[in-house]
């Protein structure tokens, strides 16, 4: 073979989508990760006893090629039926949105409709197992499954050809996503230290992130409140979900008299310029205020969550 075929051939190897192959989980990689990373044994042979393989595939599909869409999820949520629904709450739980409001000088009804957005008061935090989806994204480095998102799992996401720059940004995110899933194993580590059923036994989104407010585990360890400042936080109960969106975001730069901060602590919460304006939109129907956060800070592209 000639050289200039030799060189042809590398550059079609190179530059052409992967050809799909199957994907399926490999502890032994997680295993291997972790214990190169210093994680105690025991720690690592507790995940290995919960770890559920099922739904590999479309976790890491999900937190690697959804960039590949430009549909905004947070359109319409914000609706006369929605706003209804986030007064009903406030009454519920005036009380202790007034003390978080107080407290941290969040509006009420920010934080109850940030709640809302998130999961719908928890009766949609998610059903999958939070420590398996990062011992998944932990294998999204794997050459096989770098191969899988570039040519069968991406075509499930778009319908537009995949080039380049699209292939080069899938090899990207997927080594961030592993790299990123082994910081937020640190911090299920944490929690495990503190309370192994709890860490263990979390049920989440495919993000994993979980509770009312759909924290990651690292946001928990700094940023969950127990409303009675004792016990361990458990973001499934509405006044320690309350209080902990409360804290977050006056520690991420909220004031309330300063549009562009909140709209900046809300898209440290959620890196999306759409999410920022749903949330603050429906608490301006539910106050029944006009919508006030206009192009305080320019938009910006939605992407996806922690």
């Amino acid at each position: 073979m000639g050289l200039r075929r030799v060189l042809v051939a590398i550059c079609f190897l190179v530059l052409a989508p992967a050809v799909s192959v199957a994907v399926e989980p490999d502890w032994s990689h997680v295993e291997r990760k972790l214990n190169k990373a210093g994680f105690p044994s025991s720690f690592v042979q507790s995940l290995k006893g919960v770890y559920e393989p099922r739904d590999f595939k479309s976790v890491v599909e999900l937190n690697t090629l959804l960039f590949l869409r430009t549909k905004n999820d947070h359109d319409g949520q914000a609706n006369p039926d929605s706003a209804s629904q986030v007064r009903a709450f406030m009454d519920q739980h005036r009380s202790a949105l007034n003390e978080a409001q107080s407290k941290h000088g969040v509006s009420a009804s920010v934080i109850a409709s940030l709640l809302y957005i998130e999961s719908r008061y928890g009766q949609n935090p998610g059903r999958y197992h939070v420590p398996s989806i990062y011992a998944h994204l932990l294998q999204s480095d794997r050459e096989d499954v770098i191969q899988h998102l570039s040519a069968g799992g991406a075509s499930r996401f778009t319908q537009a050809k995949i080039g380049k720059k699209e292939l080069s940004k899938i090899r990207e995110r997927a080594k961030k996503k592993s790299k990123w899933a082994l910081d937020e194993m640190r911090a299920i580590e944490k929690m495990y230290n503190r309370n192994a059923s709890l860490a263990l036994n979390l049920r989440g989104s495919f993000a994993g992130a979980f509770g009312m407010p759909q924290f990651i585990p690292s946001s928990y360890n700094k940023w969950a409140k127990a409303a009675d400042g004792t016990s361990s936080p458990d973001l499934l109960r509405p006044d320690d979900a309350i209080h902990s969106v409360a804290y977050y975001l006056r520690r991420n730069g909220w004031q309330s008299n300063k549009n562009k901060s909140r709209i900046k602590a809300l898209m440290h919460y959620n890196n999306s310029r759409d999410y920022a304006d749903a949330i603050l939109k429906l608490a301006d129907q539910t106050d029944g205020r006009s919508v006030a956060s206009e192009a305080s800070v320019p938009p910006k592209r939605p992407k996806t969550r922690r």
